[in-house]
């Protein structure tokens, strides 16, 4: 890890970066080292098949209110009509009847037909609604209609009935059950509107492209009329009512039970209700009496009054998708559909997990799409530290901005930025590994000629799935993006101590975890951060396949040395051949080495056929420690390095704490090291600030334990870190 110090008019900015170079060339432009070059993202892919779930797809509940308000002021004015029916209490009101008019009953009154058609070439019209973030959070759309209320031929002696569209209602269609929901009328346009909400938008389309007679939506019209009726009196009676422990009920004493009266009969007498009622039902004659006592007149009991009634007429709605979007009755923003744009359920998967032979769960989620052939999902367990694709070196910088050096006796840095890449931790030879094991368990769909260059593999970033950072205080705090099938953290912070921790950590190769949790549609999938400098993911050796000459040049591209395990050959008709053996022996290749391979010694069969492809199993071999001493020389009145050493200590001594105090600061750190990892250098970082009294002091307290974690020894010790950078612990 190298050091790098420049000057701005204003600020300063010290960047741990793995070069020395401020600026890189991409084309014709140079931009910034921290402008990280990863793989780029896969292209869109278009799903056109449609795929049913298996599960039943049912709505439980919809918020739209179902109520109907009959009594819903008017709009517009009445049509005037002098024909009014006179409607006995037994007659139908429906569609096909006929009633006399009131005035003339030479006249007979009939019903207008009702016709229903979509409202200007568009039956159906929905959106997507976006929450706050830019993310589909619902939908939204509407049914709209026009209605038409046509005379029908009469006779000299017919004659329509006046009718005024007053309540509508669009009844929907699920299993075993339907939703109502009410519409919006306007009558001086003959227009009717249903508004939907999210699940109800999906039930509106299906009910009304349906073939299947149940399932088809239909809509209720309330017309009202005004006609002429029988009224009839009834007089409900009550005296002396008592407590309600002694109240008794007509017609429900105890042993009346075989001589109650008809429920037709009970409905047109009063209802008495005695606090000492007898045990027999009260008699007609006994009804009678209470009326007459109270000076109600049973005489006129008929009389002919004007009143509002309503006819319902029942109407199917179902329109099948046209085959051209121009004509289409299903519209979205964009025009016409003509084609399932719901899937039957929107949070349908188009992935189904799969299980490899020999790919371990611990490792790899595999899901294949059951749309697009040869197309897999992988979600890898472990996510890494990612290798720029031009340097091959780790994907990581931190930026500390400064005012200039001596202009200001205030604190001095304003701002910590680290900026690095995570991956999947997944290597170009675990890709084609896995390639030809789908291969072998029947994964591949279709002709297995060329399956190589067909199996495509997408990354969670592929599908916009959602992931929640879970488990890190640094890593939740970070702002992050998304490059490719890589994440972008970019953590801002003005706290110094806080920079320090995380500064400390990498610098001494403590992993920083994090969980990172998936979730596209029905897939739940989590994977596990790791933030490691010596744990870094992606290539580090370039090849170079010469058939002619049957050599393989080979190269490290990476700071760090590099241990060869295996390797794969891919030849033109896709045959593959592994060969594990030969770089038993084989010595490690330190950054910038490159060497030539045999071709035929690695794979016989070379001979015969061309290498198409070669992919190597391999490790980085890491040591930041053995860049201390070059970090530690460029310590700067900013930022502080101090390499930390721990002598050979006692047998029975089993763990070493320090407990440090930069005194200026007030900044508090604490380091725990393992009696396995006492010839390891901590690397300890700290920030200071400008001000016009200097204190360069650091206390620092050693804590010895045993075995069974008992406290040995404790020593306390100042250190002046002007006059020196390294820390010794002795025994």
């Amino acid at each position: 890890m190298s050091l790098l110090f420049t000057k701005t008019q204003r600020f300063s900015k010290l960047e741990i970066m793995p070069d020395l170079k401020t600026f890189k060339l991409e084309g014709t432009k140079l931009v910034p080292t921290n402008r990280f070059n990863l793989e780029p993202a896969k292209p869109s892919n278009s799903f056109t098949t449609v795929v049913s779930p298996d599960a039943p797809f049912t709505v439980i509940e919809h918020p739209i209110i179902h109520s109907i308000n009959i009594d819903r002021p008017v709009i517009g004015i009445l049509p005037i009509n002098s024909y009014f029916p006179l409607i006995d209490g037994d007659t139908a009101i429906d569609e096909s009847a006929s009633f006399k008019d009131y005035s003339d009953s030479n006249i007979t009154l009939l019903f207008p037909e009702i016709e229903i058609a979509p409202n200007n070439n568009t039956l159906f019209y929905y959106e997507n609604v976006l929450d706050k973030s830019g993310k589909n959070s619902g939908l939204m759309g509407r049914v709209t209609l026009k209605y038409t209320i046509k005379n029908k031929p009469l006779k000299a002696n017919e004659k329509n009935i006046a009718l005024n569209l007053k309540e509508a209602v669009l009844n929907l269609k699920i299993k075993d059950d339907s939703i109502k929901i009410n519409g919006i009328v306007t009558p001086e346009k003959n227009e009717i509107q249903f508004d939907l909400k999210d699940e109800a938008v999906k039930i509106a389309f299906l009910n009304l492209i349906t073939q299947i007679n149940n399932l088809k939506s239909s809509i209720d019209l309330f017309f009202e009329f005004k006609g002429y009726s029988k009224f009839r009196k009834n007089f409900l009676v009550a005296r002396n009512i008592g407590s309600i422990k002694n109240l008794k009920f007509f017609g429900n004493e105890p042993g009346t039970e075989n001589i109650r009266t008809p429920k037709a009969s009970i409905l047109s007498n009063p209802l008495v209700i005695k606090s000492n009622a007898p045990n027999t039902i009260i008699s007609r004659r006994s009804i009678l009496e209470i009326q007459k006592e109270n000076h109600l007149n049973t005489d006129v009991q008929a009389e002919l009054v004007k009143s509002t009634f309503l006819l319902r007429v029942n109407k199917t709605l179902n329109y099948p998708l046209s085959s051209d979007a121009a004509t289409s009755l299903y519209k979205t923003i964009g025009g016409g559909f003509i084609n399932n744009p719901f899937n039957l359920n929107e949070d349908f998967s188009q992935f189904r997990q799969i299980f490899v032979p020999g790919i371990h769960f611990s490792k790899l989620s595999i899901y294949k799409s059951t749309l697009q052939p040869n197309t897999f999902l992988l979600i890898s367990k472990t996510y890494g530290l990612s290798r720029d694709l031009d340097t091959m070196k780790p994907c990581i910088s931190t930026i500390f901005h400064a005012y200039e050096d001596g202009t200001s006796t205030q604190e001095e840095i304003s701002k910590i930025s680290f900026q690095f890449a995570l991956g999947p931790n997944l290597s170009e030879f675990d890709l084609a590994k896995l390639k030809i094991e789908l291969l072998q368990n029947n994964y591949i769909d279709g002709d297995k000629t060329d399956y190589f260059e067909k199996v495509q593999f997408l990354f969670p970033n592929d599908i916009e799935s959602d992931y929640e950072i879970s488990g890190n205080y640094f890593l939740q705090q970070s702002d992050i993006s998304t490059d490719g099938k890589h994440f972008l953290f970019n953590l801002s912070t003005e706290n110094l101590s806080e920079a320090s921790i995380l500064i400390n950590a990498l610098n001494n190769t403590i992993s920083q975890f994090a969980n990172i949790n998936f979730r596209h549609k029905e897939i739940k999938d989590t994977s596990i951060i790791e933030l490691n400098l010596e744990k870094t993911i992606g290539e580090m050796i370039e090849s170079v396949i010469d058939n002619t000459s049957k050599t393989i040049k080979i190269s490290n591209k990476s700071i760090s040395k590099c241990r060869l395990n295996s390797v794969l050959f891919v030849n033109n008709e896709n045959a593959a051949y592994f060969n594990s053996t030969y770089f038993n022996k084989f010595p490690d290749l330190i950054s910038s080495e490159s060497k030539i391979l045999d071709s035929i010694a690695l794979n016989p069969n070379t001979k015969s056929s061309m290498v198409k492809n070669i992919f190597f199993d391999f490790e980085s071999i890491e040591d930041i420690s053995s860049e201390f001493s070059q970090i530690v020389s460029q310590s700067t009145s900013y930022n502080r390095y101090l390499q930390i050493e721990i002598k050979k200590q006692k047998a029975a001594t089993s763990k070493i704490t320090m407990e440090l105090l930069v005194e200026q600061t007030g900044s508090r750190f604490t380091i725990e090291k393992l009696k396995t990892e006492f010839a390891i250098p901590v690397l300890f970082n700290f920030i200071v600030k400008n001000s016009i009294s200097t204190n360069t002091l650091l206390s620092y307290k050693v804590n010895y334990f045993d075995k069974n974690d008992n406290l040995v020894k404790s020593q306390n010790h100042v250190f002046d870190y002007s006059t020196s950078s390294k820390i010794t612990i002795n025994q």
